[in-house]
């Protein structure tokens, strides 16, 4: 047999912790090296206080941008990356076996996002499984095995090589990675400073080492995100949750260290990416990492521009009429916990945690159509950039929705009006009047049993509904479901809905086309309501959907007081 390799000696002094545990009382004693002791004995624990006074550089760690000097750091949500708790476990087990070194890290797995905002106290928590080998956990968020030595392993491994033929120029450069917002991150994270080369199954570049903990490392988990971004169009969203091994072969580069980053693609399904990387520093290899996996999350190219740029781009689609219509491209939960932080601020965040499972992904729903027809009113009116977190909506004492500046952000005097339904949302937004008005409904097409439309519909309504249907050809189930919009706009539009008695508002008269309805209301004799059809895109569950809407009664000439 070969005889084993040597050790490369471990450097007098190693990379600063990533923050300075608070300790807490070891039980028990381990000699590294020797056999472990007894289950329950020589853990050492600490305590890592994670917020961003101790820990500035999560500042450049957020993942939504917000308007420059933004005083909420929550609504940037400051999260700790994968690779720095990764880092403080490596702290942690040096510490725990002085003159060892961290050589290598197993099964590292992460369960939940680790958030700054608030300040939390986690407990890290080391003890030894093996030989030179202890089990950390990182509170309940996270947890590997780090195995340890006198020294690093020598000689280090062969470089891995590429085909030329089997690569391109990426489309994008390193600059464009930040300034573009291809990445999240921030300075202190910003590592990628060049992007070699892009293949089917690869991605090389160059990362010089930032100071941060955890930060180069990081940087890898970019280079595979721009490979996802760059090479597929759905399902481009990746976040860490766990690593295989990763064995390194010196001590940790210095900042301003450039090192040579090829990522290898091993496995891509719906809801994984894996790859193996080699990172090495002047043509020797510094470290290699095995099974890195990465979540999926769910998005589209729908939502990558509001990923990007929030303060100029709406999830919602600006509709002939002027309203707005959203889908939810964003099913699973994950996803849709990424879509609400990009979407509300603080206290929006505290009223959707208290509503039920089932009733968050409407309201949410609702919350991002009139945001976004608010900030598309604004863009047509000559306002520069603004966020979704710059506005609220509230909600008067009869349940009416305003909208009101967040943080210095002045609005207007705007009346705005939401309604959701299944998988889509819808707003309007104008000007303030002393007037009715505006009012949107969004009804799903579809068959409803006679006491139903009998409960809502008077005698006259009920003739019209069959007249209609018979001269068009149209089903009563579109027909009814416009009339219930109609009535229902005008209901909202009035700022009392129907309170029970849908039949306080008439549908008096339609154009064939359905596109065109009178309603009369408690407070006017007459509305003009439009009506337009929706549908849910492919992806969704197939649906139909009848949107109704005014923007308040008819004046003294027969059309909008708007319009006059």
């Amino acid at each position: 047999a070969p005889p084993a390799p040597a050790a490369v000696p471990a450097p007098a002094a190693g990379p600063g912790p990533a923050v300075a545990p608070v300790p807490v009382p070891v039980t028990g004693t381990w000699t590294p090296g020797g056999s472990p002791p007894a289950t329950g004995t020589g853990i050492r624990t600490s305590v890592v206080r994670v917020s961003p006074e101790t820990m500035p550089y999560l500042l450049d760690h957020c993942f939504f941008p917000q308007r420059a000097g933004w005083p909420d750091v929550a609504d940037r949500w400051p999260v700790v990356p994968a690779t720095t708790i990764v880092q403080h476990l490596m702290d942690t087990a040096r510490r725990a076996a002085p003159g060892r070194v961290p050589v290598a890290v197993h099964g590292a797995r992460f369960e939940e996002w680790l958030t700054a905002t608030p300040a939390v106290d986690v407990q890290v928590t080391a003890e030894p499984v093996a030989p030179d080998r202890l089990a950390l956990s990182f509170g309940p968020r996270a947890r590997a095995t780090v195995e340890l030595a006198a020294g690093y392993p020598a000689p280090p491994p062969d470089r891995w090589r590429t085909d030329p033929a089997g690569e391109r120029a990426p489309s994008h450069t390193a600059a464009q990675l930040y300034g573009e917002r291809w990445m999240f991150h921030g300075p202190a994270f910003q590592g990628v400073t060049e992007l070699s080369a892009l293949g089917e199954r690869h991605i090389r570049g160059i990362i010089t080492a930032p100071a941060a903990p955890g930060a180069l490392l990081d940087n890898v988990g970019q280079l595979l995100g721009y490979w996802i971004m760059a090479t597929r169009t759905e399902r481009t969203v990746v976040f860490p949750v766990g690593m295989r091994e990763m064995r390194f072969h010196g001590p940790h580069p210095a900042p301003g260290t450039r090192v040579a980053c090829l990522v290898r693609i091993t496995s891509l399904t719906d809801t994984v990416l894996e790859a193996d990387v080699q990172l090495s520093v002047a043509g020797v290899v510094w470290a290699e990492l095995r099974g890195w996996q990465d979540r999926r999350f769910d998005n589209d190219p729908h939502t990558r521009p509001v990923e990007r740029f929030p303060e100029r781009n709406t999830l919602s689609e600006a509709r002939p009429g002027g309203w707005s219509l959203v889908h939810e491209r964003w099913p699973d939960l994950a996803s849709r916990e990424l879509i609400m932080r990009n979407s509300l601020g603080g206290a929006e965040r505290s009223e959707y945690a208290k509503h039920a499972p089932r009733g968050r992904r409407q309201w949410l729903l609702g919350r991002i159509a009139v945001k976004d027809a608010v900030r598309q009113w604004l863009w047509d009116h000559g306002e520069g950039p603004v966020f979704p977190a710059e506005l609220r909506v509230h909600n008067d004492d009869v349940g009416r929705p305003y909208v009101t500046g967040v943080h210095g952000r002045e609005l207007p005097p705007l009346d705005v009006s939401l309604a959701h339904r299944a998988e889509a949302g819808v707003a309007i937004v104008r000007p303030h009047t002393p007037a009715p008005g505006p009012g949107i409904d969004i009804e799903e097409v579809t068959d409803r049993d006679p006491q139903a439309v009998a409960s809502v519909l008077g005698a006259d309504e009920l003739r019209l509904l069959h007249g209609l249907c018979a001269a068009t050809g149209d089903s009563e189930a579109l027909w009814f479901t416009r009339f219930w919009a109609a009535k229902e706009a005008v209901a909202k539009a009035e700022g009392t809905g129907f309170g029970g008695r849908p039949r306080d508002f008439v549908v008096l008269e339609a154009t064939l086309a359905g596109d065109e309805l009178t309603v009369s209301g408690r407070l006017e004799r007459a509305y003009a309501v439009r009506c337009a059809p929706a549908a849910n895109p492919p992806g969704l569950t197939d649906r139909a959907y009848a949107v109704a809407w005014t923007t308040g009664p008819l004046g003294p000439t027969g059309i909008p007081h708007e319009e006059e």
